[in-house]
């Protein structure tokens, strides 16, 4: 988990993400639609182990990375409860959802 690292990278459009994603063999792309910024590019934020995340920044696209990324994720990891609040499934989940 720790080899995880965060990319994100602005794409002018379509074929140009064809040729990011292609670059490298396990990425993840984050949920949600890119964001399009002033300029018309889109904002895409990928996952990737960090010899994956080289090959991406090595095409000629504007990147950040955040080398930290999986170990943020680690740390968090010690964050999230082991107890089955459902006991099993004997207790029904509650929440603030809205039934229609």
């Amino acid at each position: 988990m720790e080899d995880v690292v965060k990319i994100t990278v602005w794409i002018p459009g379509q074929a140009a993400l064809k040729e990011v994603l292609a670059a490298a063999d396990k990425i993840e792309l984050d949920c949600g639609a890119p964001k399009q910024d002033s300029d018309g590019n889109f904002k895409v934020t990928l996952y990737a182990p960090a010899a994956e995340a080289k090959k991406i920044t090595k095409l000629h696209y504007r990147h950040e990375v955040d080398e930290n990324y999986g170990a943020v994720l680690k740390e968090r990891q010690q964050e999230v409860s082991k107890t089955d609040r459902f006991d099993g499934g004997k207790i029904k989940p509650q929440g603030l959802g809205i039934k229609r």
